[in-house]
């Protein structure tokens, strides 16, 4: 192949590796991605660079670690001089555009402060402000024209998805959109809703619509960069009433968590599972020091193995409702003529942790379930295959843009291109990844190193820290940051993290240390 491929950037939100039978989720109905993996590139080993939806997104497309691109938290606004990938093959004459779900913007804020985020059209809320007129669409950290959602659920009926509902019913139907019928017991984010909106109106289905229309009307004549960003399986677990292709809690398996697992962990990760990060004012008022990426004091560890499973099947089913719309897209491609030069990069932000461990949700805690995500590669001029070795969500864009002859300064991207895995001349690039999460409001500043067989967290500032041998304790259960007979091995790893550090910093300063 050389002419210039076509690349579709597929992400979903918050989505663990087993929701995907290609993955070994004997209980997923995902037919659709599993024949993506069957005739691409299934990553075991893809690593998110954050643990939360903005810093990961935004590493995807720039290729930057969060350290140097800035966007640190959800609520932190990405810098408006981010160079993305869709700046870089704009400038080689790509058609660029988005559809769905960005997070590049801190959400439910000001105009002024926040574009992507800034309309709200919540049915229900007062006051219940429509949006101006037209929406805004572009130009958009490099992306010529979006097409925007964000918010999930009844809070995700926002932007141009918003307006697309909204146009074909009456106020009266938008407005029992808000409604969402809890099924459980639990807390949020480890419950199950049914909600009113029907199948045919949910952001998955818009989703593939307006993709499948830009594949339409696309000129075949120049290549584009088309990025896709579904909204679930993030929290609440909901599905339309009316969706029939659904996991059953006794599929389901339940959550894998020891008794007394978290013991030689860090503090918060029992605050977190007992909801104690939140604490009395002196007026008797609660006051929110929630953890990054988690909620308001809620005791996870009440959460019955009923209901447990009940909400992991609801999750498990909003992934065979995202997969069912995929098919209509791949579907398109191959009509429209276009698979055969088309990347087709799927992967996810991060991950969820749906109560293993103890948790739920996400934030500083760095366990595989959240930080080892799902990517397929679909490569047309690559064999199909598994790849065992180490893999950044940064090398997505130095990877691409490789590809696609597209020239970057050796300084300007942290991630690594990943196209002598593909070709099969090497079989890794990498020795170790990072993966850093920032919580400023708990003081939390953690820093992981992963290995081929290890995984080490440094705290700032912290006399503890966590250290796993993956190859002997997959699940993460002992940690070995203070065994006497580690202490060399832990010195080796912080050496390695350090090294990753001085890398980037030297980089910034404009010198070249090479590749972590």
């Amino acid at each position: 192949m050389t002419q210039r491929p076509n690349i579709i950037i597929v992400t979903s939100d918050q989505q663990r590796k087993d929701t995907l039978g290609c993955y070994g989720a004997r209980y997923a109905d995902t037919p659709n991605l599993d024949r993506l993996a069957e005739n691409g590139i299934v990553c075991e080993r893809a690593y998110c660079t954050n643990p939360v939806c903005s810093p990961s997104r935004v590493s995807l497309f720039t290729g930057q670690s969060v350290g140097r691109h800035g966007c640190w938290n959800i609520g932190v606004n990405t810098p408006q001089d981010t160079v993305t990938i869709a700046h870089r093959l704009r400038n080689a004459g790509y058609r660029s555009h988005y559809i769905g779900k960005i997070h590049f913007q801190a959400w439910h804020s000001p105009p002024e402060h926040s574009r992507e985020h800034c309309w709200h059209i919540v049915p229900g809320s007062k006051p219940n402000p429509r949006p101006p007129q037209p929406l805004f669409s572009g130009p958009y950290y490099g992306f010529e024209t979006i097409e925007w959602a964000s918010g999930h659920t009844r809070m995700g009926l926002t932007g141009h998805y918003g307006e697309w509902v909204r146009g074909q019913v009456d106020e009266q139907q938008f407005a029992s959109f808000a409604r969402l019928h809890k099924i459980t017991g639990a807390s949020f984010g480890a419950e199950a809703c049914d909600w009113d909106l029907p199948h045919h109106l949910h952001n998955s289905v818009w989703t593939a619509d307006r993709t499948i229309e830009f594949l339409q009307r696309h000129d075949a004549s120049q290549p584009f960069l088309l990025a896709v960003g579904f909204q679930d399986p993030h929290h609440p677990h909901a599905l339309p009433k009316d969706f029939a292709n659904r996991v059953t809690p006794d599929q389901t398996p339940i959550p894998s968590f020891q008794k007394g697992e978290l013991l030689d962990k860090p503090p918060h990760f029992a605050q977190a599972q007992k909801g104690e990060y939140c604490y009395q004012g002196e007026d008797d008022t609660t006051i929110d020091n929630r953890l990054m990426g988690q909620l308001n004091g809620f005791d996870y560890s009440s959460v019955s193995i009923d209901d447990a499973r009940l909400s992991r099947s609801y999750y498990y089913s909003m992934v065979n409702l995202m997969d069912e719309q995929l098919g209509r897209i791949f579907a398109c491609l191959d009509k429209q003529g276009l698979a055969g030069n088309t990347i087709i990069i799927f992967t996810t932000d991060h991950g969820e942790l749906l109560g293993d461990h103890g948790l739920w949700l996400k934030g500083p805690f760095h366990y595989e379930q959240l930080i080892n995500v799902p990517l397929i590669i679909r490569w047309p001029d690559a064999k199909a295959k598994r790849v065992n070795s180490l893999v950044s969500l940064a090398d997505i864009a130095p990877t691409l843009l490789r590809r696609s002859g597209v020239a970057f300064g050796d300084r300007e991207l942290d991630g690594v291109s990943q196209l002598p895995v593909i070709r099969g001349d090497a079989d890794s690039v990498r020795r170790s990844l990072l993966v850093e999460c920032v919580d400023n409001e708990r003081d939390l500043r953690l820093k992981t190193i992963v290995t081929k067989d290890r995984k080490l967290t440094w705290y700032h500032g912290r006399k503890y820290g966590e250290l796993y041998h993956l190859d002997t304790d997959p699940n993460e259960i002992t940690n070995l940051w203070d065994e006497p007979d580690c202490c060399a091995e832990r010195a080796q790893l912080l050496s390695e993290l350090l090294g990753n550090l001085e890398c980037l910093e030297f980089d910034r300063r404009g010198s070249r240390m090479g590749p972590a």
